[in-house]
């Protein structure tokens, strides 16, 4: 329809066009292209609404002024959501069991991941090890811990250390014989009686020090817990653990267990091993109150009406996460998106598990000029660091943070989610110079810089899932089979705008002056229960009930959809 305009009302409609539609209607065919890329008026216009600073642009040639835009819109993934190329992995014949499949970084080199998946119904235990990384996954290995008894195997979670091991939790299901169907009448009845009671199962951690050429795997038993769920499972390294349980006949029975292990019998070099631990309560169904906030600065200590569900600590924690080199628990609870509290502790191997007071994960920000809002605040994605000369003779280290959070109002129940801020001054010679994310939430003072447009309160048991990109540029909210993406400049918002990367309309009205990001939606056509970012900024990992999903969102993305099977790797 355009075609039939003359190119003057073509450009007119392009000038009024948002910047996604136009530059999509550029690429259209030969001469929309044409018209798009040569009207300089019409290219300046959208560089100006575009994130990014203006200043030279004027004296740029017009084709070079579009490739600027072009690349710009890339970056703020204009489009992506329909050129956004999608791969989904599974295993012939099988399903992926997302909940009980993980995540975890590769050791020393940044740019891979690994995926463990497991399999439903496979009963033998196999854990399959991935790699991720250069915009593909590939298959590694597979790891299984043979039994001398048979029986089945059943993989219930699995989590990767920072150490680089792999750890498998798992419920082990002897066999029993069935005695003949006549039986045998000299038979006492107390023995037929213990031959056809149901087998005892087991549930055991398997950890796997799987980067030597002989894996060595360490076993640990749980011989009280053959009736307990674990719902939630991490590991800060082959000594230290969390498991959250309940009682698979009685929901009211539920508690979180810290584990510690007792390297006294540590045998370094067998090849399989068997310790026991120490353990510690930290968390149980009477509903640990939080006794006061992690900061004591606000003027009031947060209730758990401030969050706006009363009944939400009473219940059983569904995700366990470790913080800040296992010094802290995060704990999730169903239907929410982030932790909703959290708990310093201390684990030694050998000695007993301790843990302090579990404190609410909740900081009031001033919202707008008339209105605060009680915040829960995400672990920093994003940080810098800056030394300052005060005087010839004195230095101060000035550290700065950029954080995810959510907030809903108590009386007119919206929510809304930011970006927030916080920041930090301390004396050069006492400052360690390296940036850790994991301790930026310490801070009680955040102020927001963004405003994620479009933010979804979840709506379903298991809650909102976020990820940001290592660099910081992506954050992603997984919300059921929807997949939010917001991009962003960090290194601006962190400053609060300062060069005006983001032009004035990008504010948001409420609360004013402040930067509004627009997402993108992706449709994943599967229920996400897990998300990652890859190595690069573009790349998208989702564990969904239909298998693992690779997303590539960069600029040559073509929109595509296939599927790929996974060939059975080598067992270790």
């Amino acid at each position: 329809m355009l075609l039939n305009l003359p190119p003057e009302l073509v450009q007119l409609v392009f000038k009024h066009a948002s910047t996604p539609s136009y530059l999509q209607a550029a690429v259209c065919c030969r001469t929309l292209f044409e018209i798009a890329s040569t009207c300089r008026e019409v290219i300046l216009h959208h560089l100006r609404r575009t994130p990014g600073l203006t200043q030279g642009i004027e004296s740029m040639k017009t084709r070079d002024l579009f490739l600027l835009l072009r690349r710009r819109a890339a970056k703020q993934l204009y489009g992506a959501n329909f050129s956004a190329s999608r791969t989904l992995y599974n295993f012939e014949g099988q399903t992926i069991d997302a909940r009980a499949s993980s995540v975890g970084s590769r050791e020393g080199d940044p740019s891979w991941l690994h995926v463990a998946l497991a399999v439903k119904g496979k009963n033998d235990g196999t854990v399959h090890v991935l790699d991720a990384g250069n915009g593909a996954v590939s298959r590694r290995f597979s790891l299984r811990h043979r039994y001398e008894q048979p029986g089945k195997v059943e993989v219930l979670r699995t989590a990767f250390a920072p150490s680089g091991g792999i750890a498998v939790l798992q419920r082990f299901i002897p066999e029993v014989e069935v005695p003949d169907a006549e039986g045998d009448s000299s038979e006492h009845p107390f023995v037929k009686q213990v031959r056809q009671s149901p087998p005892n199962e087991e549930i055991h951690l398997l950890y796997y020090e799987y980067r030597t050429p002989d894996p060595r795997i360490t076993i640990y038993t749980f011989p009280d817990r053959s009736e307990y769920e674990p719902l939630a499972f991490d590991i800060g390294d082959r000594d230290c653990f969390a498991i959250s349980w309940q009682h698979r006949e009685d929901d009211d029975q539920y508690e979180v267990v810290l584990y510690s292990a007792d390297l006294e019998d540590d045998n370094e070099t067998a090849l399989v091993s068997h310790l026991t631990y120490k353990q510690t309560v930290v968390l149980d169904d009477t509903g640990q109150w939080p006794e006061r906030h992690h900061h004591s600065r606000p003027s009031r200590a947060p209730t758990l009406a401030d969050v706006g569900d009363t009944l939400l600590y009473s219940t059983p924690v569904t995700d366990l996460v470790f913080n800040d080199d296992a010094t802290q628990l995060l704990y999730y609870y169903r239907g929410t998106t982030l932790y909703g509290l959290f708990q310093n502790i201390t684990t030694t191997p050998g000695q007993k598990p301790m843990s302090a007071w579990t404190y609410l994960n909740l900081c009031r920000v001033q919202f707008t000029e008339s209105l605060t809002l009680p915040f829960s605040i995400d672990i920093p994605f994003f940080g810098t660091h800056a030394t300052e000369n005060v005087d010839p003779f004195f230095q101060v280290c000035h550290w700065k943070y950029l954080a995810f959070g959510t907030a809903t109002h108590r009386k007119e129940n919206w929510t809304v989610a930011c970006l927030l801020r916080s920041e930090a001054r301390c004396r050069a010679s006492n400052c360690e110079h390296v940036l850790n994310l994991d301790r930026g939430r310490r801070f009680a003072d955040w102020t927001i810089v963004a405003r994620l447009w479009g933010y979804k309160k979840p709506s379903n048991s298991l809650g909102n899932i976020v990820a940001a990109s290592r660099g910081g540029t992506r954050i992603a909210v997984a919300n059921w089979k929807e997949v939010y993406i917001w991009a962003l400049e960090p290194e601006e918002l962190i400053e609060d705008n300062e060069r005006e990367f983001y032009p004035p309309c990008w504010y948001s009205t409420n609360p004013p002056e402040i930067v509004e990001l627009r997402p993108i939606v992706l449709r994943v056509e599967a229920v996400c229960f897990k998300l990652w970012f890859g190595p690069g900024e573009d790349e998208l990992l989702a564990l969904t009930d239909r298998g693992l999903m690779h997303w590539d969102l960069g600029p040559r993305g073509t929109g595509m959809r296939r599927a790929c099977e996974l060939k059975r790797p080598k067992e270790k």
